[in-house]
């Protein structure tokens, strides 16, 4: 599995491998359990390989923080499993990533990359990634001149056109004058 595999999906607890899309969302599969849903146009996804931290100078991509969490912890060292008090945070973080951005990366995205790392160490193959680091800590796939499918609401609301082009009754009931 690849990292822009996977999402986070907001008011929702943990992380989510993409099965599919249908005509309203994306069809997920939760890292944690294992359950299956799809999503709405309201609910916002963000893809992991999108997300990076901010550095001093810049940011870092979401691939390299746990490339380097990998490494930090096949060098011996613990990685914390529950959540962890502000000052613990940061002080991990720090070892990993050591010019990050302590005022703008809270305690809370540090936990939640914890907890991210915890999900995916079993099923992302870190040696397999098929994304190569340019300079500036930009991360370009090999498949970056394609152009993402883009899920968009119909902006009339009262008579929108199908896939097919012919235009779909109103939702609403008729109102009746008397």
């Amino acid at each position: 599995m690849e990292l822009k595999d996977v999402v986070s999906v907001s008011g929702l607890p943990g992380i989510h491998k993409i099965l599919g899309q249908n005509k309203n969302g994306l069809i997920l599969e939760s890292l944690a359990d294992g359950k299956k849903f799809s999503t709405n146009l309201r609910q916002k996804v963000s893809i992991l390989s999108d997300i990076s931290i901010y550095e001093e100078e810049g940011e870092v991509k979401l691939l390299e923080v746990l490339k380097n969490i990998k490494s930090h912890e096949e060098a011996g060292n613990a990685i914390p499993v529950a959540k962890i008090d502000n000052d613990a945070a940061r002080d991990f973080l720090g070892s990993v990533l050591p010019k990050f951005d302590r005022e703008r990366v809270y305690p809370s995205d540090i936990n939640k990359l914890i907890s991210w790392y915890h999900l995916l160490k079993d099923t992302l193959d870190f040696d397999a990634v098929d994304e190569e680091v340019v300079e500036g800590g930009d991360v370009k796939t090999a498949k970056s001149e394609e152009k993402p499918k883009k899920i968009t609401a119909a902006k009339n609301t009262k008579q929108a056109k199908t896939v097919s082009g012919a235009k779909s009754k109103p939702s609403a009931p008729r109102k009746m004058g008397s």
